[in-house]
């Protein structure tokens, strides 16, 4: 949509308009993602998923947005390591494993991803896919 569009536009309703923005904002994104995914970028291909989990610019669809986290998570990309173990932390795109979740919250936060390391301590704070450990919640939450 063209901003003449926009302004020319006197019985249009204001929030469809900014609707319309919005949509093309979102598919701007999702197309950049894209590109950067087809480069075999390990930030792209995780904001590819994060696109796939939310629909923005494309439907939604929560099982490639699964394996495209799990690619960047293959690639080392922080992020994509800590979204894998919220995927089955959840079951977003994948069936409910606590273990398995724990096991990628850890690799996220000894790669430095901060809510990969808060939910490390979670984890062993409340005995969350591994067994409780108040010393193991504190270090983790003194990083």
């Amino acid at each position: 949509m063209s901003l003449s569009k926009v302004s020319n536009t006197e019985g249009d309703n204001s929030s469809d308009i900014i609707t319309q923005l919005a949509n093309d904002f979102n598919q701007l994104n999702f197309i950049d993602c894209q590109k950067l995914a087809d480069m075999n970028e390990p930030d792209g291909i995780f904001w590819l998923g994060y696109c796939y989990e939310y629909g923005i610019g494309v439907e939604k669809d929560v099982n490639k947005a699964f394996i495209h986290y799990r690619k960047s998570a293959e690639m080392n990309n922080p992020n994509g390591i800590y979204q894998v173990g919220y995927c089955y932390y959840l079951g977003i795109g994948v069936e409910i494993d606590m273990h398995k979740a724990f096991v990628y919250y850890l690799k996220s936060a000894e790669a430095g991803n901060s809510t990969g390391i808060f939910k490390t301590a979670v984890c062993y704070n409340h005995g969350i896919g591994v067994e409780k450990s108040e010393d193991k919640c504190k270090y983790w939450l003194r990083k």
